[in-house]
């Protein structure tokens, strides 16, 4: 069951296109347009892309109820195809620290606070932590080329040695540098909570 879980993620990488998109007099999309079944995904708009020796770094940015929200992200340059042709794990393929988000200010907070509300979880104003790094696997196997393939992650949250099973969560990041968009969308709707804990003081 979960090679067939994993073999249906890897076509839905193959097929993942840029869908119609609804924005605001911006350009920025709407950031919960295609959530839909009970799950909140998110859609958000790459700004301010840069390219270092070891990592993309870039300011990532949506619309929510008429307001400015996004952060900024750093991810781990050449991330490699998590799986090997049998579909078995790559361990060398397991990024500890692949994705880190930063804060960039009130905007930030208000991401936040829109998965918060999105989550049914309430509407309270919360500020996001400073910074928040995530282990990330990438659901592919083969070849992967960041700049021009879209990217499916798998991303963990409080995943480390001291940390809690009430704390770790997971959720799905998925990168298409080529037409600068993110795609942000939810694993469980059991992680909620951990999630807005993990990102939130």
């Amino acid at each position: 069951m979960k090679k067939l879980l994993l073999l249906l993620s890897f076509i839905c990488v193959a097929a993942m296109g840029v869908p119609p998109m609804k924005t605001d007099e911006r350009g920025n999309p709407i950031l919960n347009q295609f959530s839909e079944e009970g799950f909140v995904d998110c859609v958000l708009r790459i700004t301010e892309l840069t390219e270092t020796s070891t990592q993309y770094r870039f300011r990532m940015v949506a619309s929510y109820n008429g307001e400015l929200v996004g952060l900024k992200v750093a991810v781990v340059r050449g991330i490699q195809a998590g799986f090997d042709s049998k579909m078995e794990l790559v361990k060398d393929h397991v990024y500890r620290k692949g994705v880190q988000f930063i804060r960039s200010g009130p905007e930030s907070d208000l991401l936040i606070s829109a998965l918060s509300d999105l989550y049914g979880l309430g509407t309270k104003h919360l500020i996001m932590v400073e910074d928040e790094t995530f282990t990330a696997i990438a659901l592919h196997n083969g070849d992967i080329d960041m700049t021009r393939d879209p990217v499916k992650l798998k991303i963990f949250g409080r995943d480390g040695p001291t940390d809690t099973e009430a704390d770790y969560y997971e959720s799905f990041f998925n990168l298409d540098l080529k037409n600068r968009l993110v795609y942000w969308n939810e694993k469980d709707q059991e992680y909620r909570k951990a999630l807005i804990h993990g990102l939130s003081k």
